[in-house]
């Protein structure tokens, strides 16, 4: 890797003339009027404007709020095809007669867009896309709320990139069911609690300021795993926060692969149900050491997705706008314009600044994380353009450029 703060030769890089570019976005405010009327306008608008390049574009509603956020290769094309659907049976239609503001923001290319239209979703959380077919409803996360006794809950990952409450994310995961039998074996071992939201907390320091006999720190007759000395209880004030913190954090470090404890105490009661001739038993903590064992491997391909090494991936764009994009852990952390010196040099410099790796399989941008492994998983091309340096990435786009346009570059400078 080449000293940030040195000088830096870059190799040459085609230039091709730009054409005139339209703005960054255009959009359209409508004024009073009926909903068709107000339908027909944006259709016009969109039919007079907008270009068929890649790009991204948001539907806003009469308060401003973002109502839906798309991505397309050809943008015109996909806005007018949301005229032709039937209403009210579609709710892309239903939804074009709450869009008080249309924009669209052109990009120079797919990826661009992807990356795009995945930040944006991220920042609105727009309603529309709650419901949407995207990469996040195919997984499944761990993740731990706010509040004073949280618990471990399984979401799915696109309900939980939109939750307001959760504190920490981890995954993902292809399937839902192995995660319940894993931590259904950590809560016990732990003395997690599993009840659902709504069942109130009344810690230890709480619970001291009331009389034993108030009703909210009577056991229900329903609640076994207390009972059964399974689960700390702290909906009765038997635990304080700092006890049950304490035991959270043990369950963060065993996902995270920093520790097996609860591991090697199945081992050895499972060793010691043997010895008893309890082979029921035995086979019983068989079970729930499998099933943690299978949590270990999940979260083992979680942690090598987010650790492995950083490279630059150049994208040749649109009228001339080939870009760069820093990518480490999963992530796009700087991008750069290829006909831009100062933005490319920027990105050098970044390059050589160290960045700490996310602690073993927390992720906190989840949908980027999704996005770029299945981009590259999906074309196997694109790694012609990947290379572990800004200088070695611009090399392999212009070498890609000369393959496919050489008379327009035949005579750049070696």
């Amino acid at each position: 890797m080449p000293n940030a703060g040195a000088p830096v030769a870059l190799p040459p890089v085609p230039t091709r003339r730009r054409r005139g570019r339209a703005p960054l976005a255009e959009q359209l405010d409508l004024a009073v009027g009926t909903p068709e009327a107000d339908v027909a306008r944006l259709r016009a608008h969109v039919r007079e404007s907008a270009r068929n390049v890649p790009g991204v574009y948001l539907m806003r509603g009469a308060h401003g709020e973002v109502l839906y956020v798309g991505k397309s290769t050809q943008v015109r094309t996909r806005l007018l095809s949301y005229f032709r659907l039937p209403w009210p049976e579609h709710r892309h239609a239903r939804l074009l007669r709450e869009t008080a503001r249309l924009e669209w923001e052109p990009l120079p290319s797919e990826f661009a867009a992807l990356l795009r239209e995945v930040r944006l979703i991220r920042a609105h959380l727009p309603r529309y896309n709650v419901r949407s077919a995207r990469p996040l409803d195919k997984w499944w996360v761990i993740t731990i709320a706010k509040g004073p006794a949280p618990r471990l809950r399984i979401q799915k990952a696109s309900a939980a990139a939109r939750s307001r409450d959760v504190a920490q994310l981890i995954g993902p995961f292809a399937s839902r069911r192995p995660l319940q039998d894993a931590l259904r074996v950590l809560n016990d071992a732990l003395g997690l609690r599993d009840c659902a939201d709504r069942v109130p907390m009344h810690m230890r320091e709480v619970a001291e300021l009331f009389e034993e006999t108030h009703p909210a720190l009577q056991r229900t007759p329903g609640c076994h795993r207390y009972e059964t000395r399974r689960c700390l209880g702290p909906c009765v004030g038997a635990a304080s926060e700092y006890q049950y913190r304490t035991q959270l954090s043990r369950a963060k470090a065993v996902l995270e692969g920093r520790d097996d404890t609860p591991h090697q105490q199945l081992v050895r009661e499972m060793a010691a149900a043997s010895a008893a001739l309890s082979y029921e038993r035995a086979g019983w903590l068989r079970d729930r050491l499998t099933a943690l064992q299978e949590l270990d491997t999940q979260l083992a391909r979680v942690r090598e997705a987010l650790t492995r090494p950083s490279f630059v991936y150049a994208v040749p764009g649109r009228d001339g706008d080939d870009r760069l994009y820093l990518v480490r852990h999963g992530r796009v952390v700087g991008e750069a314009r290829c006909a831009e010196p100062d933005s490319v040099r920027a990105l050098q410099s970044l390059e050589g600044q160290a960045v700490q790796s996310p602690t073993g399989a927390m992720v906190d941008q989840l949908d980027e994380l999704l996005l770029i492994e299945s981009w590259f998983r999906g074309r196997s091309g694109e790694h012609a353009l990947m290379a572990d340096t800004v200088v070695g990435a611009l090399e392999r786009l212009a070498a890609q450029l000369q393959e496919r346009t050489p008379r327009a570059i035949g005579d750049l400078p070696g």
